[in-house]
This record gives structure tokens, sequence and C-alpha cells, in this order.
């Protein structure tokens, strides 16, 4: 195995959701698209269906289709785009899609009489964000929908653009036209049981958004929404990542290091490599100004980060050799790095550096708060 691993805590993910779940009395539907966002999709769902969890939202069929053959007593929920000519997929799969062109509910309703199937939907209703949805204007197609054979509109939900910041007057000015939209469609005839709108974010600080269903995402893996909010939550990170030296040198004054030549030695360094780079996931705009952890000392990239090597300078750090741990995102000693200092470092978010993990790291999940030994598989422990 590489000497390169992510652990996921399962026990500190099943924590989080216990902190969360005590900001609402809704229903919770977990976000898990992009393999739960890198955490691994299929761990995920089992710890959080062990919590009690039955709803899950994904982004696209081929993510749904994933969780239900492991877990088809599930309900799932594509809350993207599903392309007209997977609907038959869709509809024997029995997995909710998220509508929002009339064309798209036609298409359901034919796939559906076509396997004698009712199929479930969710109505998504643009407020604000204007990326995908029906306008406020578009109510009359929504009804068109309602008495479309084999279709059930079980739910109808909208995104805030804003709701991870202290100011949330927009995202009041969206709740409203929400509002407005249920209300219009339940004056002419329409009753949907479910509505939901409430991210991560607003589960934590607006409640009157809560609604029957709320979406819990990146908060559930440990990241605050935003550094505005989430910081009293208490949340946990449940992935760190890591590595092992594999190479230890010194160099002279004026010596370079890496591709470009960009960091010159200005005194005589010791210079570790580790075996991870930019097609793992660790970005090269990170080249010399990232840091790593190495026996619980903090230490700089330097030179570029390359696709499958980075160095780290740990001149001052004494007896540091081959086969040390060097923690990439996590604790270690007193000290620790975040996705979202990283992301800081990149001028990005944390949903992007953990995602942006690739498949060929190994995830190695523990179900207790113990640390791991360096791993033998990528397997449960």
């Amino acid at each position: 195995m590489r000497q390169v691993w992510a652990e996921v805590n399962l026990q500190t993910l099943k924590e989080n959701f216990i902190k969360l779940q005590a900001y609402t009395r809704s229903e919770m539907m977990p976000i898990v698209k992009a393999d739960a966002y890198g955490h691994g999709v299929i761990p995920v769902v089992k710890t959080l269906q062990a919590c009690g969890v039955k709803r899950f939202g994904v982004a696209l069929l081929q993510e749904a289709l994933e969780v239900k053959a492991e877990f088809p007593e599930l309900t799932v929920m594509v809350i993207g785009a599903t392309e007209l000519d997977q609907l038959d997929a869709l509809v024997k799969a029995e997995i909710i899609p998220a509508i929002f062109h009339l064309s798209q509910a036609q298409a359901l309703s034919e796939a559906a009489v076509k396997q004698n199937k009712t199929v479930r939907l969710h109505i998504k209703v643009d407020t604000g964000m204007n990326r995908i949805g029906f306008k406020e204007q578009d109510l009359a197609e929504i009804i068109k929908i309602s008495a479309l054979p084999n279709l059930f509109i079980e739910g109808i939900f909208t995104h805030f653009a804003t709701a991870d910041i202290r100011d949330l007057s927009f995202a009041r000015e969206q709740l409203n036209r929400f509002q407005d939209c249920y209300d219009n469609l339940k004056t002419a005839g329409l009753t949907i049981p479910i509505r939901h709108a409430a991210n991560s974010a607003a589960i934590i600080q607006f409640p009157e958004s809560h609604f029957e269903l709320v979406r819990p995402g990146i908060s559930l893996y440990g990241l605050t929404p935003s550094v505005q909010i989430g910081g009293n939550v208490g949340l946990e990170p449940v992935m760190s990542w890591k590595a092992k030296v594999s190479h230890v040198q010194s160099i002279k004054t004026g010596e370079t290091v890496s591709y470009g030549r960009t960091f010159q030695a200005a005194y005589p360094s010791r210079i570790a490599t580790i075996p991870v780079g930019y097609a793992d996931g660790l970005r090269r705009a990170l080249s010399n100004q990232g840091e790593m952890i190495v026996q619980g000392t903090r230490s700089m990239m330097v030179g570029r980060v390359c696709m499958d090597q980075t160095m780290l300078e740990v001149t001052k750090i004494q007896g540091v050799q081959v086969g040390d741990v060097v923690t990439i995102l996590g604790k270690d000693g007193h000290d620790q790095i975040t996705a979202t200092e990283m992301a800081e470092w990149l001028g990005t978010i944390s949903y992007e550096v953990v995602c942006g993990i690739s498949k060929r790291v190994p995830r190695v999940y523990l179900n207790d708060t113990e640390e791991t030994t360096v791993p033998e598989s990528s397997t449960q422990l």
C-alpha cells in the first residue's frame, strides 16, 4: 500500500450528526454527494443509517444508484439534474428526482407509466440562487405536472445563496418567495407534504427555514459552513490526511528544490520528501506556502508541489527520518491543520479541499476516537 492515506473517523461523524440534530426537530436528509464529500459514501451512509437516517441526498443518478445498490431500503433523492435518457433507470430503482422543467416531468411520467409505477418527485424552486429551478411565474407548469399520470409531488425545495453569512436579509427574501410559491400552489389546489430549504448553515442559524426536512452537508463532516457560521457548534473534522516521509537529505546554501527552482535555500537545510502530490489532491497552489505537521511541529512545503511528491523544510525539527508520519490534515500533538485553514491558503473553501482528495488516496475507517497506526490496507478497522 502507498504510504499516503486518509483516516475517516466514523464515531466523529456520529457525534457531529447528534450535535446538528439538536438544532432542529425536522427530519434530516444528509447530503452524501461527491462520495460523501470525499469521505466514502458507503461507510458514511451505513454509519448514519445506524443513527436512524432513512433518507439521503446526492447530486447525480450514478451516485444514487451506488447507494441504492448497497441499501435498497433507503430513500435516495437526486437534488441535481437528471438527464432524460436516465429516467427509466431512475424509475426502476425508485429514486426521487428533482424536477425543474415541465419536459422532465413529462418524460418521467412516460417512464413511470411504461413501468407501471408511481414515482415520487420533488419540485425545485429558484428563489434567488439563479442556478436551476422553477421561477415564481412558472407555477402553472407545476400545476400541469401535478396532473401527469403516475407522478406524486412529494416535496418542494429551494436553496439559499447566503445562509452562511451573519446577514440573513437575502436568505429571508428567498424564504418569503419560497413560502409564497408554496402558498399559491396550495391555493390552486396542490398540497405538497414535504418542504425543504435549510442547508448546514441554515440548520445552525435560520430555524424558521427548517420546515419538514433539512439537508445537512459539510457540517456532518466536521467543517463549518463558513468562517462566520458554525464555530460554536463543536463540530470535529471527520477526516485526517497523512503520509510517511520517503526521503531526507541535506542541501547547501543556494541550492534549489523542485521544478522551476522556485525555492532556494538561504542556509544549509534539511529537506524531507513525502510521496503525495497534486494527483492526490494536494493543490499545486500550495507550493512554497502550505504547511504540514512533522513530530508536532509545522513544516513549510518548499519548491513546487509535484504530481506525486512534495518537499518539506525540516531543518529545525530534530531527527526527522524516513518513515516518520506527516500530518497533512488533522491533529498532531497540540497542533492541527484543518481543511478550512488549507482552504484559506488557497483562497477557496473547505468543501473543495476535502472533495479534491483523490480516489488514489486510500481511506481507512475508524469506529472509535483512538488514533490508528499506519494502515495495512484501506479497510474498516
